[in-house]
Parts: structure tokens; C-alpha cells; sequence
């Protein structure tokens, strides 16, 4: 604690002195940290929500879209009243008694407005006889871990998310024309080799997310287990069309040995946090690897290891693992 103390004076002498205290900050003398892992979910026509990890030390955020405004100490903000169909460029920053961070920033794109219907029931526009009805909209299941059945994502990490969407939600009316038979939103913290496989047979197109508006590429399919399934190494939405042709049979499937590879001298690194399954490769998580340690690996089956962590025995993904020893790979 520090007393500061001012008087006057001039000619004719000086005042009493006024005593101030003031007691300085505890803790280290710098602003926090940039806040990391900066995505956009829930985005429509008139909102989108942000999320991100919460730097140390800070006390409180800032958002800038059209204004800067204080949103408090959360890790997540709804913006509201947006432009439908506007591209927003968004930043995030720390703060506390010490300063702002750096700016965080996200590019976005909000949908186009739902269409004016007439008395709640269908469009007021007249629809001919030989028009085809518009598409039924597909019910919307949130984040990779409720996706409905006929949808599955694996090898993904914490901070992925994901959401199945309709045409509305794909937002490109040549893909609707085309048939659009399912479609699935990833988001988030994407690393590659993240798997995505339909119930259905068609072809697959990839809406990248890294783009505004979204780039359109076609995906390489193959059927694995009686799926349609594509890889891919970055957020975006993976839309199912329909196709005259089957795609290929994986040759990496068809080349996987139906009994387990034993294994008497190997250990597993995970190099980032995987799913511990009780089987492969979608069996029931039993937790989420956080340590580095080495584990010791007794089997391989469909690109998993078995590995002994926490007393007991699960599969995590060869995919993001470190091997060393003798692991038949």
C-alpha cells in the first residue's frame, strides 16, 4: 500500500496536505493471453454463436462485429440481429486490469431467410402442377456424439462438433437440385483423417468451410462395412447426393486381417487427447486420453491399439499415436 500526499502553495504559504492510499495489483503485471480455439456453431439467418477457450488470467471479453462491446468472463456469446446472407468478420480478445490480448477473429457467412409463407401455411407463390415439391426438411441433431444412426463420424478429437443439416442448411440450390439424401456439418477444432460415413449409397461432395462463400470440391467415397464414407482434414459440411454408381470398396477394409494382431513388445504414445473405447471402432468411450505417457499395446484390430490405461484395458486410435517396439505396423 502506498500514501500519496498534495498540498497547494503560492506566495503567501501552503495548504494542508490531502492524503490519498491506493494498494497496487496482485499477480504478474501483463494482460492475458489471446483466447484460442475461436469457431462458429448454431450459424442462421439472423444469429451465430461463438465459442472459445478461456485465456488465464482474464477477467472478463470483448466481441467486435459492428461494435466493440464487454460480454463478462464466459467462453461463448450469441450474436443477434444479423444480416441474412452477410459475411461478419468477428474478433474476441481478453482482458483484465492490465490490457486487452490480441485479437482472435472468425469469418462467417449467416443463412438466406427462410421463405414469406401465407397464413403459416404454404408459399404464397402458386406452385404448377408439374413442379416438384420442395424437399422435406431433415430433422437437426446437434454435436458429433447424438448424431441420429444413419450418420457416423469417427477419429475425431475433443473440440470437434458437428451437426446433421437439410438443403436449407447446405444453402445451395444446385445441390438440392441435384438430391441431396443426407448431409452433416463439422466444425470446430478438425484435425485429418476425420471419417465420415452415410447408411446410403451416393456420391460425396464437401462444402469447405475455409472459404466465404464455401468452396465446393468433390470427395473421394468408398464403402466400408456397408457405408459411404469420405476423409476429411478440415471444418466443412459433407453432403451425400444421390448417384447411379456404387462407390469402391476400401482396400485398406478389404485387406484387414479378421483375427487380432497379437502383439508382445509395443507401446503407444497418444500425441493428442483419443477416445478410449471398450472395442473398436465404435464401441462405448470409457474416457478420453489427456496424459503422454507410453502405454503398452497388445493388440491391433481395424487400426486401433489395445492398451492398458487407468488399471483397466480399452482400444484407442492408431491414427494419432507415437509406436515404438515391435507393433507389426
Amino acid at each position: 500500500m502506498y500514501a500519496l500526499q498534495v498540498r497547494a502553495k503560492n506566495a503567501n504559504g501552503v495548504s494542508n496536505f490531502v492524503t490519498s492510499r491506493a494498494t497496487t495489483l496482485d499477480g504478474p503485471n501483463k494482460a492475458p493471453p489471446t483466447p484460442t480455439n475461436l469457431y462458429v456453431s448454431d450459424i442462421r439467418h439472423d444469429r451465430a454463436t461463438l465459442h472459445w477457450t478461456e485465456s488465464p488470467t482474464a477477467t472478463s471479453y470483448e466481441i467486435g462485429t459492428l461494435s466493440v462491446i464487454d460480454i463478462g468472463n464466459v467462453d461463448s456469446y450469441t450474436l443477434t440481429n444479423l444480416e441474412a446472407g452477410t459475411t461478419y468478420t468477428t474478433f474476441v480478445a481478453a482482458k483484465n486490469a492490465y490490457g486487452s490480448s490480441q485479437n482472435a477473429s472468425v469469418k462467417f457467412i449467416t443463412l438466406m431467410a427462410p421463405p414469406v409463407r401465407a397464413n403459416g401455411g404454404s408459399s404464397s407463390k402458386s406452385r404448377r402442377d408439374d413442379e416438384s415439391p420442395p424437399p422435406t426438411p431433415i430433422p437437426i441433431h446437434d454435436s458429433l456424439n447424438h448424431l441420429p444412426p444413419g450418420i457416423q463420424v469417427s477419429n475425431w478429437v475433443d473440440g470437434a462438433q458437428g451437426k446433421r443439416i437439410d438443403h436449407v442448411g447446405v444453402g445451395r440450390a444446385d445441390l438440392t437440385e441435384q438430391g441431396i439424401l443426407d448431409a452433416v456439418d463439422v466444425y470446430g477444432y478438425v484435425t485429418p483423417g476425420v471419417e465420415v460415413c452415410f447408411d446410403q449409397p451416393g456420391r460425396i461432395v464437401f462444402l469447405d468451410a475455409a472459404y466465404a462463400p464455401r468452396r465446393l470440391a468433390n470427395l473421394p467415397a468408398y464403402q466400408r462395412d456397408g457405408m459411404t464414407c469420405a476423409a476429411i482434414d478440415r471444418g466443412g459440411a459433407v453432403v451425400l447426393l444421390q448417384s447411379d454408381s456404387p462407390p469402391p470398396v476400401s482396400q485398406s477394409s478389404q485387406a484387414e486381417p479378421t483375427q487380432p494382431q497379437s502383439m508382445s513388445d509395443c507401446e503407444a504414445q497418444p500425441w493428442a487427447n483419443l477416445k478410449f473405447r471398450q472395442s473398436p471402432p465404435d464401441g462405448l468411450v470409457l474416457g478420453v486420453t489427456g496424459a503422454r505417457d507410453w502405454l503398452p499395446a497388445s493388440e491391433q484390430r481395424q487400426g486401433y491399439f489395445k492398451v492398458r490405461l487407468w488399471g483397466r484395458e480399452g482400444w484407442i486410435s492408431g491414427d494419432y499415436v507415437y509406436l515404438r517396439g515391435d507393433c507389426g505396423v
